[in-house]
């Protein structure tokens, strides 16, 4: 190796430590300059957002920071370090900190807020008037802010934008309400507001329609009904009866009847049903337990078992909507009213502010139709909406469900033996309504030697009308069946349409037939009617059963019926039936009102034999008059061709009492007489009434006898010595109105209320007490120790109480609420005296006590 290169080598050598130590600086130097930066940035976070979180008195300058790599100069804003001229308005939410600038660019900083000034302002909102004057704000630019409580009590919109807050509360720049127009009037310090319908918040009403007040828990009570009649055919008497006990109480009631066909027997007996039901109105739900009768759904038969029942019951809330209902929708710039019109009848009427509008839950009748709603405002301007529409009974709302299970034995023989039950039997129906437009149904029903279950729904086919479809299987020991049954239905102002089929197989059975039965290979029935107004209407019905073991039964009839004004009405009518017994029978009926419950009918009937040829007539005359719902009268005359039948009927508080008899052209006469009635407790009360078939009630008008009870207006009942009145005929779970005649109450009678409403449960009773109490009221005259009468206008009040009765001229008072011994004070002008007077028993309703001197003081 040459020595220059040996040299080199021994100098690198001896330097190496050296460069080492010099690189390891200046790799060190740039990284302390980075943990001081770091440092500092730290630090200018934490001042800044101390800066923002407090005022600084005056504005700072930046301090110089010095590093071995030279010197810093940083300079913070001076919208960051000078404090606003007035900090009175700031969002809602805090600022996050600034970041530092040595950290990243700083972004666009937010401008200044501005002076506000408060306004104590009248407001106008879309020609509302408010009553209070309401707190805005103005910035220096003239914006406007407007309270987000103020706008929530004014039913606006709270805008999506962050809010300010002023003295704790939130305000809102108009610049953010865009769907508002704001003009101020400086002169009469008013605001007024144009706001769009969009910017307020939606209004909901319903159609309220009848409320129907929650049913009364009824006093443990009883009934017992009873129908005794009589019959006479030459030489032959016949006597049987009908009787009916019930028990209630808020637990439930339980009902049992009896039948007799020959009282005169000693075995002639028989049960008919004994139940056991409660009802849970709130929850539209009843319970059964005894004899009842399965709910058949759409192809099942109705058939009498004795268990136990579980199902929707929607008789116990009789305001109650099942069928799907109408919404109708709007908008209103002014306050305004919507009108409701059904098929042309106002049906609701309401006012609206200003916004999107919403009238729900509006009632339809049955078949299709059209909903009209008229919005008029403050100006008189209207809009009109129309939607059309079709309902059917078919239908449950959407959501709705309708149920029924079942659960016992299947009772045979009923009314000709008392307790033949036979195999157990389990059924279930189940009914929903999916939407407004569709309803679907499943059932299912089992014994021991038989299961069907079957399908069913009904689907409204738009404004046209329901469509409706059925499928149910069976097996049995027959084998398997099937039915098919399919419907449709059209309801409109003038014309009706309804058809339905039923086709089954063979081998198809259900819960309800007899042992030997075969199904019906099909049934069909069909009908159509069209209303033309003033000229009466028109309906044809068809119907055809075609059976597996017998002939066939088919007919079809024409009815015509038009009004006669004041005259009556007039009705015609042919029927046809075909088949070896078929016939045409013409029927022509002339219906004439003669009064109150009393009518005329004078019908003519021609039947001519399909099969023979020969022809009958008949001519029939009718005079009747029906009961009254209270006591009273009505009878019933026939004459057909030469038979005569007559029949008179009295109905009074205990009982309804009939006399019947008959006379034909041929053959022996009869006659018949029968009697019905009843006997109930309520409230610890007995009496005696007319059958009690439906719930009742007993009023009491305190002792006050002879007191006219109406219900729903009409007089039914009178109070009797007691002041008891029984009215024996109120609609379960209905509001019945109870009311008295006050006419029929004396002078001294106060009475606070002089309507009822009774709401009972079913075959059940309720206690109805008018608030009656007698005022023993008289006059009096008062003179002073000189002789001089009370001066006008002292007052008087029997000592303990607060009522105060003025005395007139010459010293003349009455009062109110004597008893057998009264002090009575009078007080004036800072004197008063106190007097002892006796009230004597007497017959005068006001009589006059004599005169009196308060002794010891003088005028």
């Amino acid at each position: 190796m040459p020595a220059a290169s040996t040299r080199r080598l021994i100098w690198l050598a001896r330097r190496l430590p050296s460069l080492l130590l010099s690189a390891t600086l200046f790799a060190w130097l740039p990284r302390a300059a980075l943990a001081q930066e770091k440092e500092l940035k730290l630090r200018l976070s934490e001042q800044l957002s101390r800066d923002a979180e407090q005022r600084p008195r005056r504005a700072a300058r930046a301090p110089r920071v010095r590093d071995r790599s030279g010197t810093l100069r940083l300079r913070l804003s001076r919208q960051l370090t000078e404090p606003p001229a007035i900090a009175v308005i700031s969002p809602g939410a805090p600022r996050a900190a600034a970041p530092s600038p040595l950290a990243s660019p700083a972004p666009p900083v937010p401008p200044a807020p501005q002076r506000v000034m408060e306004l104590l302002l009248q407001v106008d909102v879309n020609r509302q008037r408010l009553d209070e004057p309401v707190l805005v704000l103005r910035r220096e630019d003239g914006t406007l802010l407007i309270a987000g409580e103020d706008l929530d009590r004014w039913r606006l919109r709270r805008p999506s934008t962050p809010p300010y807050e002023h003295e704790g509360r939130l305000f809102y720049p108009s610049s953010d309400l865009p769907s508002l127009k704001l003009s101020l009037d400086e002169r009469t310090q008013t605001l007024t507001i144009s706001a769009d319908p969009q910017a307020f918040a939606g209004t909901v009403q319903a159609v309220t329609g009848q409320r129907y007040p929650p049913p009364v828990l009824p006093q443990p009570g009883g009934f017992f009904n009873y129908t005794l009649s009589g019959t006479r055919i030459q030489d032959t008497t016949t006597r049987n009866g009908l009787f009916e006990a019930g028990f209630f109480s808020q637990h439930g009631v339980f009902t049992s009847s009896l039948v007799a066909p020959e009282l005169t027997r000693s075995q002639g007996w028989l049960r008919l049903d004994s139940t056991y039901a409660v009802d849970y109105p709130a929850e539209l739900v009843s319970v059964r337990l005894g004899d009842t009768i399965t709910r058949p759904g759409t192809w099942g038969r109705a058939v009498r078992i004795g268990g136990a029942q579980y199902g929707t019951n929607f008789s116990t809330q009789p305001g109650f909507i099942r069928s799907p209902v109408l919404q109708a929708a709007g908008s209103a710039v002014l306050p305004s009213t919507v009108d409701v019109f059904m098929n042309n009848a106002l049906v609701q009427r309401s006012a609206v502010p200003p916004g999107p509008f919403s009238i729900q839950n509006i009632p339809v009748v049955t078949g299709s139709g059209e909903v009209r709603m008229v919005v008029r405002d403050l100006l008189g301007r209207e809009q009109v909406i129309t939607q059309p529409f079709y309902s059917s009974a078919t239908l449950l709302k959407q959501g709705l469900a309708d149920y029924s299970c079942e659960v016992g034995a299947i009772r045979n023989n009923f009314a000709v033996e008392s307790n033949d039950y036979g195999q157990a039997v389990g059924a279930a129906t189940y009914r929903r309504g999916i939407t407004d437009y569709f309803t679907g149904e499943v059932r299912g029903e089992a014994t021991r030697d038989l299961q069907a279950v079957g399908f069913s729904s009904a689907v409204r086919a738009g404004n046209f009308g329901v469509l409706s479809g059925t499928f149910a299987g069976s097996r049995s020991e027959a084998g398997v069946g099937r039915l098919l049954g399919l419907g449709v239905e059209h309801l409109s102002g003038s014309i009706s349409v309804a058809l339905q089929t039923q086709v089954t197989s063979p081998d198809f059975r259900q819960t309800g037939m007899e042992p030997n039965e075969l199904p019906r290979r099909r049934q069909t029935f069909g009908t159509i009617g069209y209303a033309m107004g003033p000229l009466g209407s028109l309906s044809a019905t068809y119907g055809i059963q075609q059976f597996r073991d017998q002939p066939q039964a088919e007919i079809a009839t024409l009815t015509y019926s038009v009004p006669l004004g004041k005259v009556g009405n007039l009705s015609l009518t042919a029927l046809r039936s075909y088949g070896a017994a078929g016939a045409t029978t013409v029927f022509a009926t002339v219906t004439i009102p003669l009064g109150e419950l009393t009518s005329g009918t004078v019908t003519f009937d021609r039947t001519r034999d399909s099969a023979t040829g020969a022809t009958s007539e008949n001519r029939t005359l009718v005079m009747q008059k029906g009961l009254p719902l209270g006591d009273g009268y009505g009878y019933r005359v026939q004459r057909r061709n030469e038979d005569l039948l007559g029949s008179y009927s009295l109905q009074t508080g205990v009982g309804t009492y009939v006399l019947e008899a008959s006379r034909p052209k041929e053959g022996p006469g009869a006659a018949r007489v029968g009697i019905t009635g009843g006997i109930g407790v309520v409230g610890g009360h007995p009496f005696f009434s007319r059958a009690l078939t439906d719930s009742f009630g007993v009023v009491r008008v305190a002792d006050y006898s002879n007191v006219r009870v109406l219900q729903d207006n009409q007089v039914v009942a009178q109070t009797d010595g007691q002041g008891y009145a029984v009215l024996p005929r109120l609609r379960s779970y209905d509001r019945n109105q109870v009311s008295i005649d006050h006419n029929d109450l004396p002078f001294d009678a106060i009475l606070d209320r002089l309507r009822l409403d009774a709401v009972p449960y079913l075959r059940s009773g309720v206690l109805l007490e008018f608030p009656v109490h007698r005022v023993r009221a008289a006059t009096l005259h008062v003179l002073l120790e000189d002789g001089t009468p009370l001066p006008s206008g002292a007052l008087a009040r029997f000592e303990g109480k607060d009522k105060q009765f003025p005395v007139a001229l010459r010293g003349e008072a009455y009062l109110e609420g004597f008893e057998q011994t009264n002090r009575i004070v009078f007080t004036w002008r800072g004197q008063s005296c106190t007097l002892e007077v006796p009230y004597p028993r007497s017959s005068d309703l006001l009589p006059e006590l004599g005169t009196f001197v308060c002794k010891g003081v003088m005028p």
